[in-house]
């Protein structure tokens, strides 16, 4: 079950099954899923357009082995939670049953990190040992890449990697789908700019060659077509400006979802859309960014030059 987003949190509207809910999330939380799925099956006499009931089922199915019932029950929640704040397409993506959307919902991620912006520098760093400033800082180091002048930071979270590039920036301007992440990012105190909104729409408002450096540390794990953000990071950089950003690493094909419900990439599909966009690959390394139950997680860091 799914109890960290607000669409299951905001309640059904009727009490007997928002309890009935709260008793399946409690067997949930104890490992019964054979009971969860019981309760939530009786309930869905009651509310069956309820996304949250649907995805909580199928959750419960899926702990218990019933492969198929779950993608039923993912894909009744996909329909019904128009705003994919749940986030049903990217499960059913993850089991194999459907293609991966070209990026998670807006609603997800939104929601995923409002959730999370309290404790996102403690879980990040200190548990996941979060690494991912540090290699765009060395890579474009590498590069004889160390001032820049506008400095945009894409997805920029509570303001890591704008730490990390603070001093190198002559002004520093930092974009997130979440509030929360804003406000903390504004609690650091590092940027000249902060905006709340998507990548996509804050790019298109952005002149035209006027940032010699856009980063995007640890946030196209959220997209699977690389190629809009490319290009409109390519139309903002200035002659021999820099997008910098790390991935997590798929061996082939294009891209996929994985049980973490991030996107990978392979390196042949980055360069093919590097060079779409009118980007040349100046740096390209495997390493990873962040651990993952104590063990790496396969990623690249890259960096593309405007031409």
């Amino acid at each position: 079950m799914s109890p960290d987003h607000g669409s299951a949190r905001r309640g059904s509207g009727d009490i007997v099954v928002d309890r009935r809910f709260l008793y399946a999330e409690a067997a949930a939380s104890e490992n019964d899923h054979a009971a969860a799925a019981e309760i939530l099956e009786q309930t869905l006499e009651l509310a069956p357009n309820w996304a949250p009931l649907w995805f909580a089922l199928a959750c419960a199915y899926e702990k218990t082995g019933r492969r198929d019932q779950a993608a039923v029950g993912f894909s009744r929640a996909a329909e019904l939670d128009v705003e994919g704040e749940l986030g049903a397409a990217l499960h059913l993506a993850r089991l194999g049953v459907a293609a991966p959307p070209a990026a998670a919902p807006i609603g997800y991620v939104r929601g995923l990190f409002d959730q999370y912006a309290d404790r996102f520098d403690a879980h990040l760093v200190e548990k996941l040992g979060y690494r991912g400033p540090d290699l765009l800082a060395a890579a474009l180091a590498r590069l004889g890449a160390t001032q820049f002048g506008h400095v945009v930071d894409l997805g920029c979270g509570t303001g890591l990697c704008g730490a990390r590039f603070r001093s190198a920036s002559l002004r520093l301007s930092g974009v997130d789908l979440s509030p929360r992440m804003i406000h903390a990012a504004r609690e650091r105190g590092v940027y000249d700019r902060l905006e709340i909104g998507a990548l996509d729409d804050f790019l298109a408002r952005e002149p035209a060659g006027g940032a010699s450096l856009v980063l995007a540390a640890d946030v196209l794990v959220y997209i699977g077509d690389l190629a809009p953000v490319s290009a409109a990071a390519a139309r903002v950089l200035e002659p021999q400006g820099y997008f910098a950003f790390t991935l997590q690493r798929a061996p082939e094909g294009a891209y996929g979802i994985g049980a973490d419900l991030r996107y990978s990439h392979s390196e042949a599909y980055v360069r093919r859309v590097a060079s779409a966009a009118g980007l040349s690959i100046a740096f390209l390394e495997q390493n990873s960014t962040r651990k993952d139950v104590g063990a790496d997680v396969p990623g690249l860091v890259v960096v593309a030059a405007r031409a």
